[in-house]
């Protein structure tokens, strides 16, 4: 559990960051900054049926690769995806 703010300097720090508005005033200056267009977020291109829907044996050899990666770094070979 996580305790009260030990100073009114940390209450609006941790106030700052949780708030919204802040986070989208950052990136708004962040794309000026580096000259990337606002593109406004469309969930509905997210969510289209023609957007990739992996397989459960798709799945699976992901996994398996990942999981085969992992013994053979822990035993000590080197990884062979990185």
């Amino acid at each position: 559990m996580r305790g009260g703010p030990r100073s009114i300097e940390d209450y609006l720090y941790h106030k700052l960051l949780e708030s919204q508005a802040f986070h989208r005033f950052v990136r708004r200056i962040y794309y000026k900054i580096n000259g990337i267009r606002d593109i406004p977020l469309d969930h509905s291109v997210r969510q289209s049926p023609t957007t990739f829907q992996p397989t459960g044996l798709q799945k699976f050899k992901a996994f398996r690769t990942l999981f085969w990666d992992e013994i053979r770094s822990t035993i000590g070979f080197p990884r062979r995806f990185r």
